[in-house]
């Protein structure tokens, strides 16, 4: 290296010899006097070297903890070179070989280690009663002591402190301990040029004159002890033994992360993205809000992008708009996003483990970032792979910033470590020494407790909104409300979802919501959003066309789509499905590998389309269809004792313990589906998604419209009774048919068609549950059937007798009919079965509504505050009065709603009846198998009811609604929500 030209001042000694001026000084020790470290600036000088040259040391060393750093300063380059006494270590980017920086006097036996100027002041502790003493000189006008050390390396090293307390910037400020700080030392001997290491050694001199001493190190300055980031330190070990293995992030959280990509060469400015992240690695979920100008405190997305690691699909949700896209993650997808397959590859190791510290991250020592005290953690990775290149990067330093265990995160547990900071230092493949770019993540406002019962931040509900793609399962648990649901509702919610995404291996972005509600009888009722799975084969990415090979297997089944092959590959038991060939053909064209790419030999055929898995993992579990989850979900609750535990204090701080059993599951329509939902709800039950009825079951068609006017069309047909419709969302048929349908239709019956839904018209909506009950007369009609919808249909449609209720049994699946109503029976005619259950049939059945019109006549026949469906139960069981209908009126200013009864038919010659704004007329009809006159006839008013007697009527009436809940039973109400 060629040296420099500099004007070397070498510092003036003036020595004074004292001679017979009283006792030898003590030799000054200032490892005693400092206050546990040190902080220096110093010139080193060598005017003998040709030319003569100057560096610039600028050392801390902290002798309690035995670190030390030393920054040099030299022919306009800086270098900086840490180091570790207690587990000699020393990280540098260019050592200095000058004679005396490397103290080492016994390594063997565990002692410190120094580089640098404190190695040089460091020898005379050891030397002890061999220093010589060679007088008071001064050195900048300061009064100093000389000594004199004669090393065994035939160096004479000359040391000069202050003779007395240093009154310059620091030394008064000791509370009364003396500094005799060091001055000047100067090394004579052979040694050699530390800018060239080639030349030989000469007899030269070198003076290190300190210009600063400070006897600690203040807090701004101790970050320098670290290592700066992305230095490659060979070897590089723990600088604490109490910090060997890695801190681990949590497992679920949501963090802001704000990502900033340094320059490359040539490119002026840094890019900042910045983005809401939420993980789970147990439901091996993860979201990203994507909007790179999106503030902290406004944390709104451009769209959300949910990952599920489940499948292999990403849900791609615009914010603005709802529109979702589905597609199959890509290998680099994390990466993609935040614009930096580096920090990807580094904070996603695998699905399972967001900001994983594998063994070869060792701690790197404390540090500070944004306030918050941090260890740091750092590693040297040669396993991060290039996207651009398609190659593995050689280098890549990683520094990983952890809080510290004595920082309390506000909202977490005491002791709770988080990452805060990740820094990424990328060095060129062709040049490992050489940096190529920096990239830096922030990770703010990180949280562990981030899913409310009431959040869920895997919604992915827009991507299935139409009614083919969504159930709503409703599951009734027996228990106590204020038992430890009504205090813990989000974990009742979590152990119900955890138990059906575990019994029916689904996915848990399958579940986005949960209801829950409650009734005064020990009953709890929660209701969940089933979403069906992603089209199968968007877990699939499409490959060039291929000719299957000998080494893939030949599917026995003839199919005519690529989604049904998908299907068949990832359910595939033999071994794990990686990719499928489709052929074309009407035959077996489906075929199955466990490889991705193929290892045999082609087969003697066309290339056809090949697909490869985008997730391959070990698990062969298949996410199925809604109705196989319902069907399993129900065997399970059937078989299996599921109960949710809940603990909760009572109101005496006792803690409990409240258990909900589950009882049955039944399929709900809710208020998201696209439909007249009060129409819905009440007459109308899904029958089959993805499907539509035969063409020959299809009495009406019509074209273009929309679900809701297809539903309001079936209920309202006059020319036919309209039991069930096909609907199909993308061409917008609706086809109208009369045959009535059970739940599931059997397949004869279906054609397949991923965008129509089968409704079938609902007949449990007339009827009142008893759950656990059984009626004990005799029934007059039996039959066997799957469900209580269809034995309620029987119900409805019986000929020879009026049927009122019918008992339903799961065990037997039997369907028993009874002319009579839950209220005409008393408690003894009841029986308790866990297996079956009674439907009793709503009174208002027998009646026939006529909008906004009354009867005219006299209105001392009344019930205050009720419901059509009750007036109709009083006005059919009363045993002396001859009703023949009621008004039923909401007249807010004369008293609100009132049920008036009469004696009067609607369709008897001399009835008057007028319009009104505020009634509705229900007129009977038919009574105990007698024609209306005749039974009219035949009744004799014995008994004329005033308005203090219609007190008795509403008395009777709450008689009526209490023995709908005689012994404790729910009576379900389909009317209440």
């Amino acid at each position: 290296m060629e040296a420099i030209k500099v004007t070397v001042v070498v510092v003036a000694v003036l020595a004074v010899m004292v001679a017979g001026q009283g006792e030898t000084p003590d030799l000054p020790d200032i490892w005693k006097v400092v206050e546990d470290s040190y902080d220096s600036y110093l010139t080193v000088n060598f005017p003998d070297l040709d030319p003569g040259a100057t560096m610039l040391v600028d050392e801390l060393y902290d002798i309690k903890e035995k670190k030390g750093v030393v920054e040099v300063v030299s022919k306009g380059i800086s270098t900086t070179n840490n180091y570790y006494t207690s587990n000699q270590q020393v990280g540098m980017e260019d050592n200095y070989r000058l004679w005396g920086w490397n103290y080492n006097f016994s390594i063997s036996s565990g002692d410190n280690i120094l580089y640098g100027p404190s190695a040089l002041l460091r020898i005379p502790k050891d030397f002890g009663k061999d220093v010589i003493f060679g007088g008071e000189t001064t050195v900048r006008d300061i009064r100093a002591f000389r000594w004199t050390i004669y090393h065994p390396s035939k160096h004479i090293i000359d040391y000069y402190f202050a003779a007395d307390d240093w009154l310059m910037p620091y030394g008064a400020s000791l509370d009364g301990i003396s500094l005799q700080a060091p001055l000047l030392i100067t090394v004579n001997g052979f040694q050699g040029d530390p800018w060239n290491v080639e030349v030989a050694e000469k007899n030269q001199t070198v003076y290190y004159e300190y210009t600063d001493f400070k006897p600690f190190v203040a807090p701004d300055r101790r970050k320098r002890f670290l290592v700066r980031g992305g230095l490659d330190c060979t070897d590089r070990k723990t600088l604490d033994p109490h910090y060997v293995k890695p801190p681990n992030a949590p497992s679920r959280f949501q963090v802001f992360m704000e990502i900033v990509l340094w320059p490359l060469e040539g490119v002026i400015e840094s890019f900042v993205i910045k983005t809401w992240l939420y993980y789970d690695s147990a439901k091996h979920l993860l979201r990203l809000d994507m909007n790179p100008g999106q503030d902290t405190q406004d944390p709104e997305a451009t769209y959300k992008s949910i990952h599920d690691y489940n499948t292999g699909i990403e849900y791609r949700i615009d914010f603005n708009t709802g529109e979702c896209q589905m597609h199959a993650l890509d290998d680099n997808q994390f990466g993609n996003q935040i614009s930096s397959t580096t920090l990807g590859g580094i904070i996603m190791a695998d699905p399972d483990h967001l900001f994983h510290l594998d063994d070869k991250y060792v701690f790197s020592g404390f540090s500070e970032t944004r306030g918050i005290k941090t260890t740091r953690w750092s590693a040297v990775r040669d396993d991060i792979y290039d996207t651009e290149n398609q190659v593995m990067f050689k280098k890549v330093v990683v520094d990983y910033y952890f809080n510290s265990e004595d920082v309390v995160q506000e909202g977490e547990m005491e002791g709770t470590t988080l990452p805060i900071r990740l820094d990424a230092t990328v060095y060129y493949n062709n040049d490992t020494n050489k940096v190529s770019y920096r990239d830096t993540v922030n990770l703010l406002h990180m949280q562990t407790s981030f899913q409310e019962y009431d959040f869920n931040p895997f919604h992915v509900g827009e991507c299935m909104d139409h009614i083919t793609g969504r159930t709503w399962l409703k599951i009734t648990f027996e228990g106590d409300w204020m038992h430890g649901a009504s205090q813990m509702p989000g974990e009742f919610k979590t152990q119900l979802i955890d138990y059906v995404a575990t019994k029916t291996k689904s996915s848990y972005v399958r579940f986005p919501e949960v209801q829950l509600d409650h009734d005064m009888s020990d009953f709890v009722y929660a209701t969940m959003l089933l979403l069906e799975p992603a089209p199968y084969l968007l877990q699939f990415h499409k490959l060039q066309d291929r000719v299957p090979t000998t080494s893939e297997t030949q599917i026995q089944v003839k199919m005519h789509e690529e989604e049904n092959c998908a299907y068949t590959c990832l359910s595939y038991e033999k071994f794990v499905c990686k990719s499928f060939y489709k052929c074309k053909g009407d035959g077996k064209t489906c075929y199955v590998s466990n490889y991705k790419n193929p290892v045999g030999q082609d087969l003697n055929m066309k290339a056809c389309p090949h697909y490869s898995k985008s997730l391959v993992t070990d698990s062969k579990a298949v996410q199925e269809m809604n109705a196989v989850v319902e069907a399993t979900l129900a065997f399970s609750i059937m078989t299996e004792n599921f109960t949710i535990e809940l603990e909760y204090k009572d109101h005496d701080g006792v803690v409990q313990k409240g258990k909900y059993r589950a009882l049955f599951e039944t399929e709900e329509l809710n208020g998201d589906d696209p439909a007249f939902v009060d129409f819905v709800r009440d007459d109308f039950s899904v029958l089959k998604k993805r499907y539509k009825l035969a063409a020959k079951f299809t009495d009406l068609r019509i074209t273009k419209v929309s679900y809701a006017t297809c539903l309001t069309k079936c209920l309202g047909q006059i020319s036919f009774e309209c039991e069930s419709f096909s609907y199909c969302y993308d061409s917008e048929d609706c086809m109208l048919s009369s045959k009535a349908e059970e739940k599931p239709p059997p397949d004869v019956d279906l054609v397949s068609q991923h965008d129509c839904v089968v409704v079938g018209r609902s007949h449990l909506n007339d009827y009142t549950l008893l759950e656990g009950f059984v009626y004990l007369g005799d029934p007059k009609e039996i039959h066997t059937t799957l469900t209580p919808e269809r034995c309620a249909y029987f119900c409805d449609n019986t000929t020879d007798f009026t049927c009122r209720s019918f008992d339903f049994c799961l065990d037997s699946l039997k369907c028993s009919l009874y002319d009579h109503h839950t209220a005409d029976a008393p408690d003894t005619m009841f029986n308790s079965s866990k297996d079956c259950m009674h439907f009793s049939r709503n009174a208002l059945v027998d009646f026939t509504k006529h909008a906004n019109q009354k009867i005219d006549g006299s209105r001392d026949r009344y019930i205050k505050d009720t419901s059509p469906a009750a007036c109709a139960q009083v006005c059919e069981d009363d045993p002396d009065f001859g009703c023949n209908g009621f008004d039923f009126c909401n007249e807010q200013e004369s008293g609100g709603i009132t049920c008036f009864l009469t004696q009067d038919h609607y369709s008897d010659e001399g009835t008057h009846i007028s319009d009104s704004l505020t009634c509705d007329h229900y007129s009977r009809d038919y009574y105990e198998g007698q024609d209306r006159n005749s039974y009219a006839h035949n009744k004799n008013t014995n008994y004329i009811y005033g308005p203090g007697d219609m007190a008795g009527l509403a008395c009777s009436m709450l008689v009526i609604s209490i023995g709908l809940t005689f012994a404790g039973v729910y009576a379900y109400n389909k009317y209440k929500k």
